[in-house]
């Protein structure tokens, strides 16, 4: 894997993040909790929403430094994993695995070239479009079930 590579992907799995609950630790061991709602590449500096410090003091915004950040984690379980989503709509409607492209930096799944859905909905008209919706509410529904156990 190259270094591009590699930067891509780190790119992809921030873009992920964005608009989720995140856990910050600085190297200096402050913390932070909040939405995740902006960063920049390469210096990854970040903007945190709604944020709440490790001494409970809230804040509405936080722009934290790349350079202090030792971990980034997100602390909720998205309802909508595209790939999860792209597996499961292949199976419930007998899909070619040809016919259904994950798209994880924008977090969507394409199908047939012309049905785009993301944790948003379903985007797109006709008979296969109606069914894409029907498979998306159970995966849904299914994910709401399981994340509250």
């Amino acid at each position: 894997m190259s270094v591009s590579d590699a930067t891509r992907r780190l790119i992809s799995e921030l873009l992920s993040m964005l608009n989720r609950k995140v856990k910050v630790v600085l190297a200096d061991g402050k913390e932070y909790e909040g939405v995740l709602t902006g960063f920049d590449h390469p210096t990854l500096n970040i903007v945190l929403t709604d944020a709440l410090d490790n001494k409970g003091k809230r804040y509405p915004k936080v722009i934290i430094r790349g350079e202090k950040i030792s971990e980034i984690m997100i602390t909720e379980i998205p309802l909508f994993e595209p790939s999860d989503f792209a597996e499961y709509l292949i199976d419930r409607l007998k899909l070619r695995k040809d016919s259904v492209k994950v798209v994880p930096e924008a977090g969507a799944v394409i199908i047939l070239g012309r049905i785009k859905v993301t944790e948003k909905g379903v985007e797109g008209s006709g008979v296969m479009a109606q069914n894409v919706y029907q498979v998306f509410q159970e995966y849904i529904e299914k994910r709401k079930s399981m994340i509250k156990g």
